[in-house]
């Protein structure tokens, strides 16, 4: 407890204001995506699809790029923020990896949480799509901090 008090007390108060928004616009952010993909959903039976990159294979196959776009591209752009935020929040997450795997543990989490209630299917694609989301968006995050970082060493 120590240890956190005396790490706060070295951080700036602007980099504790953006980390206390980040946290909090976490929160809503885990909310939505639980609320869109579990608890929205009305339990059904308990479904899976193991097969990795199914949606893409279908997608080439069935023409209707419109619908497997959708939902590929919603695959990826939901963990998107999770990988952005998390960086913002914890030194630790600002790597590729660090991403890969809190990505692919969320995502984890949705699916098994989808299948145990029925409430979704389980989809090794979704996991795929998810991870390579939140590795997107840290990539994000890095490009925008190493912009950041040359403008503030421009101006000293």
């Amino acid at each position: 407890m120590l240890r956190l008090i005396n790490r706060i007390k070295r951080r700036s108060r602007s980099e504790l204001v953006i980390k206390g928004l980040c946290m909090i616009t976490m929160g809503l952010y885990l909310y939505c995506v639980l609320s869109i993909t579990l608890i929205d959903r009305t339990s059904g039976i308990r479904r899976h699809v193991l097969r990795p990159m199914w949606e893409l294979s279908t997608m080439l196959q069935s023409g209707d790029y419109t619908y497997w776009s959708g939902q590929i591209g919603g695959n990826l752009i939901m963990l998107l923020p999770l990988g952005f935020m998390l960086p913002i929040m914890a030194e630790r997450f600002r790597n590729i990896r660090s991403a890969a795997i809190a990505g692919f543990l969320f995502s984890l989490f949705i699916e098994f949480s989808q299948y145990y209630t029925g409430r979704g299917l389980f989809e090794s694609d979704d996991i795929i799509h998810n991870t390579v989301g939140a590795c997107i968006g840290c990539i994000m995050y890095v490009i925008i901090f190493e912009k950041l970082i040359d403008k503030e060493s421009e101006t000293d």
